[in-house]
């Protein structure tokens, strides 16, 4: 296999920043209150981050509010396409951000069925899940005219350096000040701001869980006109099961490696995952290595909260995707969460603003709990094998085969809407009973492994989507935080416009 020259490199600046994040990041204060008024504004939202920043922006800036979006490098999309599903990218066209037309030249690739799959077991096939790659470069050039068509304003190379949240605003300090109503966190994972909004809310900012994913996009491998959305060829290895996606790309394939893991010191890193995915890849895309030469190169960590989505720690303050934690424990991928979110995002963001709803409370009615979220770290917590914890080889393989084998013989959005991060009780209910009368002693077994506390985490996720499921059949109220509970009760019970 041939490789880009910067590839060693690449790796091991991942790797060094995994060990340092692994050990502790330090917890920087970047917002400070002030009891003074700020006075006069320069406009109503300054939005930090503008990858996933620009989609909420325009949405805000199209219903007649002052956006100014800060970016600490040049705001424009990586070549890396990012996989969706059509009905999710309806969203963009419906929120106005794209027309049909132009929402048709950012999608550049296209295929399906995409194939779920577990050592041993049995391959499922699903049509339409994330089988559109979208050129993030051109969709961000779009929109980005598009806010400066309509009066927002993009200010690039400016590296946010901290806010200070007054009664009457928030002064936020990225080379120059600016004063607005609302200061909104699009800044990733990796947020300082909601590090320390974490770190404010529950004492500490580390996480329960990390996704590690290497992965690249390569020509000369044999043909294959389908995607994997979820497979395993290995058994468990070194405390982890190793999973796998394929998506067909505009100029080759893209394979991805990941598996979930944690903190423990004694964890590997991405230099030992890249080999892995050296030795392993050749093999699952059944290729000669001598014909496979790689374009690029990706590689990253995602980490999940518990706690999440997270709070306004801070009135006028809101950390929003990524950096708000607004998508499932088992995904890595932020794009599609906002796409899905953005109708209720922005035009809550929009009453917010028009009521003035900024104080903290008000803000937390934008980020609520979610249910169907939380029933899903039980899942998650299958996936991941602890350190010195002795697991027989292919259980995780078993019990994920289990668990699509008893979905595929329900309706077939089920399976659909599970692999798009949508939970609902009644599927989930069918699928978890099926799963004990089908195999007792393998569902008694994960029991032992997951243990008491985890189990009793998610019987208290599983009974409020059940209670989600009832309340959002009551009539919204009409104040703001009424209609927000309500959107709370719809989303959370899984009833987001891909279920409907």
């Amino acid at each position: 296999m041939r490789f880009p020259p910067d590839t060693e490199a690449k790796i091991a600046q991942i790797d060094r920043f995994w060990r340092q994040y692994r050990s502790g990041l330090p917890v920087e204060t970047v917002i400070t209150t002030a009891s003074e008024k700020l006075g006069a504004i320069d406009g109503d939202v300054v939005i930090c981050g503008g990858t996933l920043g620009l989609l909420l922006g325009l949405g805000l800036q199209l219903r007649g509010l002052q956006v100014t979006i800060i970016e600490r490098g040049l705001l424009q999309g990586r070549e890396q396409e990012w996989n969706i599903s059509r009905s999710e990218l309806q969203n963009l066209v419906e929120a106005g951000l794209l027309t049909p037309e132009e929402l048709a030249q950012v999608i550049v690739t296209e295929y399906n069925p995409g194939r779920v799959g577990f050592r041993g077991g049995t391959d499922y096939w699903v049509r339409d899940v994330l089988n559109l790659g979208v050129s993030p470069r051109l969709l961000l050039a779009i929109l980005k005219e598009k806010l400066i068509r309509s009066g927002g304003r993009v200010q690039e190379h400016c590296s946010f350096t901290g806010a200070v949240v007054h009664p009457d605003g928030v002064a936020v300090h990225a080379g120059e000040c600016l004063r607005a109503r609302l200061l909104l966190d699009c800044m990733g994972y990796f947020s300082p701001i909601s590090r320390q909004g974490r770190h404010q809310l529950y004492g500490h900012s580390r996480p329960d869980s990390i996704c590690m994913v290497v992965g690249g996009c390569a020509q000369g491998l044999k043909p294959c006109s389908w995607g994997d959305l979820l497979y395993t060829f290995t058994p468990i290895e070194d405390n982890y099961q190793y999973f796998w996606e394929a998506f067909p790309a505009q100029d080759g394939r893209t394979t991805y490696l990941f598996t979930y893991s944690d903190l423990h010191p004694d964890r590997g890193g991405f230099e030992q995952l890249f080999r892995v995915y050296q030795r392993l890849m050749p093999q699952y895309q059944d290729s000669d290595p001598e014909t496979i030469e790689f374009h690029r190169i990706l590689g990253g960590f995602f980490p999940a909260y518990r706690n999440s989505p997270l709070g306004a720690a801070w009135d006028r303050v809101l950390s929003i995707g990524d950096s708000g934690g607004n998508q499932s424990p088992l995904s890595f991928g932020g794009f599609g969460a906002m796409v899905r979110h953005l109708p209720r995002l922005v035009l809550g963001l929009t009453e917010a603003l028009e009521g003035n709803h900024l104080d903290r409370g008000d803000l937390s009615s934008l980020q609520p709990y979610q249910p169907n979220i939380g029933v899903t770290w039980l899942f998650q917590r299958v996936m991941r094998v602890e350190m010195g914890r002795s697991v027989p080889p292919d259980l995780i393989n078993r019990v994920l085969d289990l668990v699509f084998r008893e979905m595929a013989k329900l309706d077939p959005l089920v399976m659909k809407t599970f692999l798009q991060d949508v939970v609902q009780f009644s599927a989930l209910t069918q699928t978890m009973a099926a799963m004990a009368i089908a195999d007792p002693l393998l569902i008694a077994r994960v029991v032992g492994l997951v243990g008491a506390g985890a189990l009793g985490s998610w019987l208290g996720h599983y009974s409020l989507l059940g209670g989600y499921e009832l309340l959002r059949k009551l009539p919204a109220s009409r104040d703001f935080r009424g209609r927000r509970q309500w959107e709370a009760w719809s989303f959370g019970a899984g009833h987001d416009r891909l279920a409907a």
